[in-house]
């Protein structure tokens, strides 16, 4: 299955939902920011995110070093657990938000799921008060795709991979490390 297509039941619900004026055009991006994002990202996600930065030219020494900054700042390396699901999530702000008039810089056929899953609930919002993730349309996602989780095992397993998730800037730099 396709990035996009992965994505497909998240981004319609999105549009729906732009279409009902519920969006995050008014919003400065609480949930992009160490106000609230703790985004992480599966191999799957990350290896979509990192193709796409590849092949967009963006992957190079400067967004790596902002990469390093970033998990720097906000200890996103400093796990505790063991990097599976049992993991504490910590909140940083996105290394792709570009502020509220710019938004994010990865569209939306590779965001990580959980973004697109993270919506207002409420006309013309602008403090992120009624933002939540649809859990329900989440699940709906992955059930689209029942061999999803056979794929992050295999990418896991076929790269030496020591996560299920991490923060994505973690996880990017980890995912290169490890040729995926």
């Amino acid at each position: 299955m396709q990035a996009l297509d992965r994505r497909k039941v998240l981004i319609d619900e999105m549009q729906r939902l732009a279409s009902e004026q519920k969006h995050c055009a008014a919003c400065p991006g609480h949930c992009c920011t160490s106000v609230a994002n703790s985004m992480q990202t599966t191999p799957i996600e990350t290896q979509d995110v990192l193709n796409y930065l590849r092949e967009s030219g963006r992957w190079n020494s400067d967004l790596k070093e902002q990469l390093k900054l970033n998990i720097e700042k906000f200890r996103l390396d400093h796990i505790p657990g063991n990097g599976r699901r049992n993991y504490l999530r910590k909140t940083y702000d996105c290394p792709f938000f570009a502020g509220k008039n710019l938004g994010c810089t990865i569209p939306k056929e590779v965001k990580p799921y959980g973004c697109l899953g993270f919506n207002p609930s409420e006309v013309n919002e602008s403090e992120g008060k009624s933002c939540s993730s649809n859990q329900k349309i989440l699940a709906e996602r992955e059930e689209s795709d029942p061999s999803e989780n056979e794929t992050n095992l295999r990418l896991t397993n076929l790269h030496s991979l020591w996560w299920d998730k991490l923060p994505l800037p973690l996880a990017l730099l980890e995912a290169e490390k490890s040729g995926l």
